[in-house]
């Protein structure tokens, strides 16, 4: 989808942030920017085999369909310091011709390209912290999930670093949600029930799983409302219960970065310690950035451009923790 910004033509890509921390195997072997500088190497080796360029995160789930991440390129610049990588998901079975050749070269052919998502990340290597990842909101490619998997099979198979996770950077931090609300007045939750058993599960859990097979419907939203009774000092009551579910809620998100990622819809209406009343829509508490990038056709953009657009956004978060969001 175009826009007009300035006159221009301009096509938005939507982004998010997160940190990425890996576990050494011994402690001289360097910071988290330092190993994960080595496994960007590692997928930029042209003789990388196509046994790890080409990884199925569901191998090992009993019964499930296959999701094939393929990654493209990930150059590094500015002396090390920055990557734009790319990492697709193959949507479709793809074809025989395939084998044998090269296959990110097969598969960035323009008859190819309908076999594949792709998602867009950067990443910025800092010795005195965490490296942080800006990956692309696509609904269709892969998540950040699958590229903290695909970084950890890289770990494993070159024995970079024992362990990767990641962390989302939000706009209202989880832990002190749970510490500032005091009330709570409704919520609406609606999970990929049928992704629970490779979340971190918890008891209310068992409540969606009962009522999806009981209805027989294929996706269950639940909706609470709370009264909102004053007592005689003019404030609301405590909905006990409410909390209780709330906080699990809160708390099941916080226990693993990648439980958000089997949430369809989760809203909630609350109020804090200090009085105030707040709605907050959890799926868009993530920081975001809206990069505009120019066209030199109706629908495509530079590659030049692009690298210029979303590196200077990073700089602005990283600088100020500033981003645009139009």
């Amino acid at each position: 989808m175009s826009t007009q910004t300035n006159n221009i033509s301009t096509t938005p890509f939507e982004f998010n942030y997160a940190s990425l921390i890996l576990e050494p195997y011994n402690k001289s072997a360097g910071s988290s920017s330092k190993l994960l500088r080595e496994v960007i190497n590692k997928l930029n080796d042209k003789d990388l085999p196509d046994s790890i360029r080409v990884i199925d995160r569901f191998k090992n789930r009993k019964g499930a369909s296959t999701r094939e991440l393929l990654h493209i390129a990930a150059p590094l610049q500015d002396s090390g310091r920055r990557c734009f990588g790319r990492i697709a998901i193959i949507k479709d079975k793809p074809p025989m011709l395939w084998k044998g050749k090269d296959i990110v070269e097969e598969i960035l052919k323009e008859e190819n390209r309908k076999f594949i998502d792709v998602t867009h990340y950067v990443i910025h290597f800092s010795e005195n912290s965490d490296p942080v990842i800006m990956i692309e909101f696509n609904s269709s490619g892969p998540r950040l999930s699958d590229i903290e998997f695909y970084f950890r099979q890289v770990c494993k198979e070159y024995k970079i670093a024992k362990a990767i996770s990641s962390s989302w950077h939000l706009d209202i931090n989880y832990d002190d949600l749970t510490g500032r609300i005091a009330n709570v007045f409704g919520v609406t939750v609606k999970l990929n029930v049928n992704d629970l058993k490779y979340s971190s599960k918890v008891d209310w859990h068992n409540s969606l799983q009962t009522l999806k097979d009981d209805s027989g419907f294929k996706d269950v939203r639940l909706e609470f409302f709370y009264k909102r009774v004053k007592d005689k000092k003019g404030l609301y009551e405590k909905n006990i219960k409410g909390l209780d579910f709330a906080r699990g809620i809160i708390d099941w998100l916080k226990s693993d970065n990648n439980n958000i990622e089997h949430v369809d819809d989760l809203k909630m209406s609350y109020q804090l310690d200090n009085g105030e009343y707040a709605d907050l829509d959890f799926l868009k508490n993530k920081t975001t950035s809206i990069v505009n990038v120019p066209l030199f056709t109706s629908t495509q953009y530079k590659p030049t451009d692009f690298k210029e657009c979303v590196g200077q956004e990073f700089n602005s978060y990283l600088k100020d923790g500033v981003t645009n969001t139009k």
